[in-house]
C-alpha cells in the first residue's frame, strides 16, 4: 500500500496486490483495530479494495521510534503522511468504539502529527507524494 496524497477529504493510496489508485475518504476511516479485547490504537485499516478485495493497514510510527535513516526517500515520505493521516482522524474523533471516553478517563491516543515545518521542507507543494522512479502504475485510478 502506498499512499500518494492527503487532502482535507480523502487519501489517494495505491493498492499494493493490483496497484490500483482508491480515493478514500476520511470519513470512512477510524483509528483502531480490535484483537479480542485489545484495540491497537496505532492501526488504520483501509476498506478492501474494490478491484481485488485486498485489505491493507496503515501503522503509525511507534513512540520513541528513530529518525528514518533514509530522509526525503519515499519510505520517509510515506511515514509522515501515515503519522499524518492517524493523527488526523484522531483530531476529528474517528476512533474505534473501545478508544471512545465513556465519561471515565481513558488512555490517551498517541498521534505524531506533521509539523508546519516538516510541511514546509517535505512537502512544499501539498501532502503528495510522486510515483518512486521505476515503479509502474499496474492497474488504473478508481475513485471510491
Amino acid at each position: 500500500m502506498a499512499i500518494h496524497e492527503v487532502t482535507a477529504e480523502d487519501v489517494f493510496q495505491r493498492c499494493v496486490r493490483c496497484g490500483t489508485g482508491n480515493r478514500l475518504s476520511l470519513d470512512a476511516l477510524e483509528v483502531g483495530i480490535a484483537r479480542r479485547e485489545n484495540v491497537d490504537d496505532g492501526l488504520v485499516e483501509l476498506p478492501a479494495c474494490p478491484s481485488c478485495r485486498s485489505t491493507e493497514f496503515l501503522i503509525r510510527a511507534a513512540e520513541g521510534e528513530p529518525a528514518h535513516p533514509a530522509p526525503g526517500s519515499f519510505g520517509h515520505l510515506h511515514g509522515l503522511l501515515v503519522d499524518h493521516i492517524h493523527a488526523e482522524l484522531v483530531q476529528r474523533g474517528r476512533l474505534h468504539t473501545a478508544l471512545k471516553p465513556k465519561g471515565e478517563i481513558t488512555r490517551q491516543v498517541v498521534v505524531r502529527p506533521l509539523t508546519q515545518e516538516a510541511r514546509e521542507r517535505w512537502f512544499p507543494q501539498g501532502l503528495i507524494i510522486e510515483m518512486p522512479p521505476g515503479e509502474s502504475h499496474r492497474g488504473s485510478d478508481v475513485s471510491s
